[in-house]
């Protein structure tokens, strides 16, 4: 004996014997319009064609199998994913290009603080008729002053200066809270570290110690490689120190180049003794680098 199954609004009902569904029938529970299926598998059909139940329903016309919808695609999660995979995208490169604009900026902003630097280098070169020392201090050694403290009636800083005790170290009391006050001169406005853990105002420009020399005189006609030719200030990317400290000065070589840290993206800027300022990437000659650092090492620099 067969099992009979009838499906109504995506419901299956069953298994039913022949007789059952007859009753049905009779009873007006299963109608014409109603699909079943006759045995275990196979395709349901329409009631009405199925002459044990509906004989005079025009069973001269072929039975036609009614074949169940196919599931619909989830179209709308598709849809959905890709519109997630393209603003990611859209997202990553808008960050991108966001990121280089800031750096662009920050670089043009970095590149004007050296050249304000170098504007002031020169004019306190045509008031003492040399630059200023690295650093200043005594014959013991013990450090007094800097060569950006030595600067600042030249970068619009002339009230902070007048306020320097400069017959006392920096680390007097009464010169030490002095060098707690940012010079937005001395900032590279990449760099997040402006105050160092004792509150000092740290400085993101370091002297080249080859040509600020410590209680040193370095004058013009000195540069014999010629100032076009020779580093008078380097821009660093860590180990920043207070502008007021007397030993802020660097042989450029031991702070940038390959395998050392940059400031921007491939490189950083480096103010050169006739007051231009240059981008140099890290990738440069550790040797074409020492020569630039000398002012009379009379080396060939023809790759600058």
């Amino acid at each position: 004996m067969e099992n009979w199954y009838v499906r109504r609004d995506n419901e299956t009902a069953g298994p039913l014997t022949l007789a059952r569904m007859r009753e049905l029938v009779q009873e007006g529970k299963l109608q014409k319009s109603d699909l079943v299926r006759r045995g275990e598998s196979g395709n349901f059909i329409t009631a009405a064609h199925v002459l044990e139940l509906f004989p005079d329903s025009g069973a001269s016309q072929p039975a036609t199998q009614a074949t169940e919808p196919p599931p619909r695609k989830s179209y709308a999660a598709l849809i959905s994913g890709l519109l997630i995979a393209v603003l990611t995208i859209i997202l990553a490169i808008g960050t991108i290009f966001w990121l280089q604009k800031v750096e662009a900026e920050h670089r043009a902003v970095s590149k004007n603080h050296l050249k304000q630097i170098a504007l002031a280098m020169n004019n306190y070169h045509d008031a003492h008729n040399t630059f200023p020392p690295g650093g200043i201090q005594t014959a013991d050694g013990k450090p007094y002053l800097s060569w950006q403290t030595l600067l600042l009636p030249f970068i619009e800083q002339a009230p902070l200066y007048n306020k320097v005790n400069f017959s006392r170290p920096w680390t007097h009391p009464q010169n030490h809270p002095l060098f707690k006050s940012e010079i937005d001169a001395y900032l590279n406005p990449a760099i997040g570290q402006t105050v160092s853990s004792e509150g000092l105002a740290l400085t993101h420009y370091a002297g080249n110690k080859l040509v600020l020399k410590t209680n040193g005189v370095m004058r013009y006609p000195y540069f014999k490689d010629g100032t076009a030719n020779t580093i008078l200030a380097v821009e660093v990317a860590e180990n920043f120190k207070p502008w007021g400290d007397p030993t802020n000065t660097v042989e450029p070589v031991e702070v940038f180049g390959s395998g050392k840290k940059s400031s921007f993206t491939g490189g950083s800027h480096f103010l050169i003794s006739d007051g231009s300022v240059r981008f140099v990437t890290e990738q440069i000659d550790p040797e074409l680098l020492k020569a630039l650092s000398t002012p009379m090492g009379r080396e060939r620099m023809d790759k600058f």
